[in-house]
């Protein structure tokens, strides 16, 4: 790149070479990079010595991290001590639940998270680790005390080291080897010991150049047993009082941490590029260790920049080397780039604007119909509404047969009811409805039940659809076309391709659906297309995975209703329903109406989601859910 070239036309370029081509999306990134440039100096200037894709990674991770951590210490004007402290917190578990929400979800506007949740699509990231970095702000909001170094270097081990694994791991899939941080020690001896030592390394550094950051909060970053090795009182640092004997602490944690350093050699399996890149990282916070055991005292008043005239001995020759060793040696990264190369985060898929139906558009909305009793939808705070409710309806035939009724008015019943809970679903505000209809299990039953249900269900569906057009619901079908009546099959398709322009509530019919065959049919295309070439299979990931069910932007499911009084999931959307909150009704589904829909949600509402952590900072929903008893 001419050195003549303007910013924008330089991390353009930078993007498109890491395949980032989306506006926003772009963005994202550029956000990333400006917090890494700003509070990483070290980490930005040896992410320029990296290719793009492995580049624009280190942005995203360590920049959102920092963008984030810029959020939760700003403090209001108005707010002081704990009242300052509850404010950051709350900003930060605000932040980490609308990233989970948009990682479940599919959707999300914030550019941050966008690059972080593509960079975690991209090289196949665990969610699990991002959440250990959620819990080194968290602790950074509270203030983190340690008593002995043990605790200390267990907290980093816990908290710390997941960041340096997952980054190894993007570093050894560059250089051709397994990608999990697990492999690590597979691929070179001692590996997990030394990226220990050399996160121990890190992150003493960092407390001792963050240290007036972290006192301005109140708050010191280093073990007590530090401190009483040192004879230095927690007290003084507080007041900054720079003592002959805290000089001397930090001249010895400076030794300890070089030494440490030391101990880290770089693995010498690795692309060369790579390897100058980690060689620049050690040797720039070697010259940051001895920029603070030259003057200790100004640590406690300000945070110290890296020397100049250092990086400029340093970065210039590794930026050269790094290029000749790209030009010498290809540098091909793997990536999940079957996942990466799809729209992200940009809501359910729809047609391409020349194939919309052109009448759909124009078409007038009407408002669902009210019950019968006049009854009204509650109010339901918007953060503790679920955004899909998946329903079994069960209790057709038992609700027909009570009545000495044939199974089949039971199924007719059904269909009424289902009727009047979309348009619930519609008062309500809820986006996803996904109802069972038709397992494959179902084919067991008696034959003469199956045949009428093959006459029922198209009559349904197009009963559903005369009234979904109008109500903007957009219809979907979930299950396999085996076995089903061409008429059935053609029903389901006309409904889905007559309503793909609706933008309102999206009710998906699983006809024909089974859980374990959505799943088998999933690993067996993508088997397919392994084979094929297609995708590599080291870049498989739940994310990768879930776009070959049968609608891959159907979101998880909040809430899994199920009546008829067993209490049993029978094989429904297993993959999208992993964290559901389940409830149970003792109703036959004919004697069911949007009311109990209600209800459910209502209840959903003053449940806890924890999705495997513990509660934080539960907000309780509005006043007006108080008198619904907890489930």
């Amino acid at each position: 790149m001419s050195p003549s070239a303007t910013p924008r036309a330089r991390w353009g370029s930078v993007y498109r070479r890491g395949g980032v081509h989306d506006p926003a999306l772009r963005h994202g990134y550029d956000m990333c990079r400006r917090a890494t440039r700003s509070t990483g100096e070290i980490e930005y200037a040896v992410s320029l010595l990296l290719p793009p894709p492995l580049r624009l990674a280190v942005w995203a991770l360590y920049g959102a991290v920092r963008a984030v951590d810029d959020l939760v210490d700003t403090v209001d004007a108005e707010t002081e001590g704990a009242a300052a402290g509850v404010g950051r917190a709350e900003r930060l578990e605000a932040w980490i639940a609308a990233f989970d929400a948009d990682l479940r979800e599919g959707a999300g506007s914030d550019p941050v998270r966008l690059a972080l949740i593509d960079t975690m699509l991209t090289w196949n990231l665990p969610p699990e680790f991002l959440h250990t970095l959620f819990e080194a702000l968290r602790q950074d909001v509270h203030g983190r005390h340690f008593d002995t170094w043990g605790e200390w270097r267990r907290y980093n081990g816990l908290v710390n080291t997941p960041l340096v694994l997952r980054t190894g791991s993007l570093l050894l899939r560059a250089a051709g080897l397994p990608a999990e941080p697990e492999a690590l020690a597979a691929a070179v001896p001692g590996a997990a010991a030394a990226w220990q030592t050399a996160v121990d390394a890190v992150y003493l550094t960092d407390a001792l150049v963050d240290l007036a950051d972290d006192l301005d909060r109140g708050h010191v970053p280093l073990p007590q047993e530090a401190l009483d090795e040192a004879g230095v009182r927690r007290a003084d640092l507080l007041k900054r009082h720079g003592t002959p004997a805290y000089e001397r602490m930090v001249r010895d944690l400076a030794d300890r941490a070089r030494g440490w350093f030391d101990r880290t050699p770089v693995p010498p399996v690795l692309h060369p590029a790579v390897g100058l890149a980690l060689g620049a990282y050690t040797d720039l916070y070697r010259v940051r260790l001895a920029t603070l055991a030259r003057d200790p005292a100004a640590l406690l008043h300000r945070r110290p920049a890296l020397p100049r005239p250092a990086r400029l001995r340093l970065l210039p020759l590794a930026r050269a080397r790094a290029a000749l060793a790209c030009g010498l040696y290809p540098f091909t990264v793997v990536t999940g780039s079957a996942t990466a190369s799809a729209p992200l985060l940009t809501g359910p898929a729809v047609a391409p604007a020349e194939e919309r139906t052109p009448s759909a558009a124009r078409r007038p909305v009407i408002a669902p119909t009210p019950h019968p009793s006049g009854a009204r939808p509650p109010e339901v705070p918007a953060q503790a509404m679920p955004r899909h409710v998946a329903i079994v309806m069960d209790g057709n035939g038992r609700w027909a047969t009570a009545r000495g009724l044939p199974r089949t008015d039971g199924h007719r019943a059904g269909a009424d009811a289902l009727v009047d809970v979309v348009h619930g679903a519609l008062e309500i505000g809820l986006e996803y409805l996904s109802v069972y209809m038709f397992s494959t299990e179902n084919w067991k039953r008696p034959a003469g039940e199956l045949h009428s249900l093959m006459y029922e269900i198209p009559k349904f569906l197009r009963r559903l659809l005369d009234d979904c057009r109008p109500l903007n619901v957009r219809l979907r079908w979930a299950g396999q076309r085996s076995r089903l009546p061409a008429d059935v099959v053609d029903t389901l398709v006309e409904a889905e391709q007559a309503t793909r322009d609706c933008s309102g509530l999206t009710v998906t019919a699983c006809v024909n659906y089974g859980g374990r065959a959505e799943i088998t049919a999933a690993a067996a295309q993508l088997a397919h297309d392994a084979t094929a070439g297609r995708i590599d299979p080291a870049a498989v990931s739940e994310h990768a995975f879930a776009r070959y069910l049968h609608v891959p932007e159907l979101p998880d499911v909040d809430l899994l209703l199920r009546t008829g009084g067993d209490q049993r999931t029978s094989n429904f959307l297993p993959w999208q329903a992993t964290y559901a909150e389940l409830l149970f009704l003792d109703t036959c589904w004919p004697d069911t109406d949007r009311r109990d829909l209600w209800r459910a949600i209502e209840q959903y509402a003053l449940r806890t989601r924890r999705y495997g952590t513990v509660p934080r900072m539960r907000t309780r929903p509005h006043d007006d859910l108080a008198g619904v008893p907890a489930p």
